[in-house]
């Protein structure tokens, strides 16, 4: 089974992090944490670097990540307006000759080269059952989303969970994958029939603004 790990890096810098993919955090480059993990991966893994910004890919190969190969899409994709939904189809649709198509995200510093690889031979396993899988957590509380109450009933005297029991789970933004079939076919990242991957907390950190690079200082100092 053929297997595409698209990781999309911008070449333009973060608003909220500045220079967020190649800044320093804990002695290398942010970027780094998550690729010394895919550079394990086996053989039949092939791992895009998938950018708009050629010189983002020239200097990973002059970091030594020669095993890498380079996706340049096109200007739109590298813009607000784009989405996972949007990048992994561009991906597949210019490189169609894989069975399954994972997108990994370098801001998940701490997650780890065998989580990825449990996750995507699970489900290689579940096809065609399922067809897409991704990354969660499971959490507590009560949860309301556009004005009401999604996981218990506020209205109902017996409707009140104890709050521990109240669980649900919570996408990490990590990794995704999906069957070929199914990311043509709905231009999305989540099939139809999709596996929740439950991991610990502990792996499940993205890094989008500067508290949480803060809070990745911490932990991977903590780690090393």
């Amino acid at each position: 089974m053929k297997i595409a790990v698209q990781v999309p890096i911008k070449g333009r810098s973060s608003q909220r992090v500045p220079n967020k993919n190649f800044r320093d955090l804990q002695g290398k480059p942010l970027c780094h944490w998550l690729l010394d993990e895919l550079v394990g991966l086996p053989e039949n893994y092939d791992i895009f670097i998938d950018s708009e910004d050629e010189t983002v890919f020239t200097k990973l190969e002059q970091a030594g990540y020669s095993r890498f190969r380079f996706h340049q899409r096109e200007e739109w994709f590298a813009s607000d307006e784009a989405n996972g939904n949007h990048m992994i189809h561009q991906f597949a649709v210019t490189n169609p000759n894989y069975d399954i198509y994972a997108q990994v995200y370098v801001t998940a510093v701490t997650l780890k080269q065998t989580i990825i690889r449990e996750a995507i031979e699970k489900l290689a396993r579940e096809m065609p059952n399922h067809d897409s899988i991704f990354l969660v957590t499971e959490e507590t509380g009560w949860i309301w989303f556009e004005g009401r109450a999604i996981n218990y009933n506020p209205t109902q005297p017996n409707g009140l969970k104890r709050s521990q029991d109240a669980s649900f789970l919570q996408e990490t933004t990590g990794l995704y994958a999906i069957e070929k079939k199914a990311v043509l076919r709905t231009g999305c990242r989540i099939g139809e029939n999709a596996l929740p991957h439950l991991i610990d907390k502990q792996y499940s950190m993205d890094i989008d603004t500067m508290e949480d690079f803060r809070e990745a200082e911490e932990i991977l100092s903590r780690n090393q």
